[in-house]
């Protein structure tokens, strides 16, 4: 299937439309769904996810579910290391299969897969090159592999905050550093790190597109210092900002509130920050979207 730009225009949802379908489950992350708004965006307009799909990394399968949300003719299988969230993306209705396994073991037959989808995962994982060449052997000839990560830009596009800049002091650390252990970040790569790293993978770079211009980067870093930076403090750093989250038990917060009225206080806590334009221009991104295809030879 060729993918084209009206098909693109199709399939992709407003800003506001995304937001609203994030809302459950994110009224308590509006950094995060921030993020999210403008990384969704990115997917459904510029990445084809076409034929059957592995979700590699699909969490609880929540976020997928608006990302494949109206569009056809996919078939979805989720791959997640984590039993818990295995089980619910299980539960989630997006996949016709969910894997409990790791992104270097994929329990499926060679050249079986159309698309290897990763959504804000690879950053997070220490050792990359073997999951990238087990997306290679899943992948039928031809087939894509696409992925949302973190910039070469992140930090240069996030600007700085003072009060936690000081904080970080106390730690021995930079901001940089102190956000790059909170949020679990293990690399930055430019669009040739990427060239090369899919290249050794038998994946050939097909396009890079920048999304999270600096001024959404700002406010994601307001909001994401003031939630779960203050959260990772508050559990002396032993804990996620996700698992705190669960600690506190804050979800319990949003049970009783209709996914109407979580739109509508979500929309309310971020709304503004989702109508800048996407656009990135010349000024530093915080994420990139990634599209390669695997080679015959791979």
């Amino acid at each position: 299937m060729i993918w084209t730009s009206r098909m693109a225009d199709r399939l992709a949802p407003s800003r506001r439309e995304i937001l609203r379908s994030l809302a459950p489950g994110h009224l308590i992350q509006p950094a995060t769904a921030l993020w999210r708004v403008y990384e969704i965006e990115a997917v459904r307009l510029h990445a084809p996810l076409t034929g059957r799909v592995l979700d590699l990394g699909c969490g609880d399968g929540s976020l997928s579910r608006v990302i494949f949300d109206g569009i056809r003719d996919v078939t979805v299988v989720g791959l997640e290391p984590d039993a818990t969230d295995a089980a619910d993306a299980r539960r989630s209705g997006v996949y016709v299969d969910v894997h409990c396994a790791p992104g270097d073991a994929v329990p499926e037959p060679d050249a079986t897969f159309d698309t290897v989808f990763s959504n804000s995962v690879l950053e997070h994982i220490p050792s990359i090159e073997p999951v990238l060449a087990e997306s290679a052997r899943v992948l039928k000839a031809g087939g894509r592999f696409v992925a949302t990560v973190p910039s070469d830009e992140f930090h240069a596009s996030r600007g700085s905050s003072l009060w936690y800049s000081a904080l970080a002091r106390l730690h021995g650390q930079t901001e940089a550093e102190a956000i790059d252990e909170r949020l679990a970040h293990h690399r930055y790569w430019s669009p040739e790190d990427w060239r090369g790293a899919l290249a050794a993978a038998g994946l050939s770079l097909e396009s890079v597109r920048r999304y999270l211009p600096s001024k959404v980067m700002r406010s994601w870093q307001r909001m994401s210092n003031a939630t779960g930076g203050l959260a990772f403090e508050l559990f002396q750093r032993r804990a996620t900002t996700r698992g705190a989250q669960r600690r506190m038990g804050l979800s319990a917060v949003t049970e009783h509130l209709s996914a109407a009225a979580q739109a509508r206080l979500l929309e309310l806590a971020i709304g503004r920050a989702c109508e800048t334009p996407p656009d990135v221009g010349d000024s530093p991104s915080g994420g990139l979207l990634v599209v390669a295809t695997r080679r015959a030879s791979a």
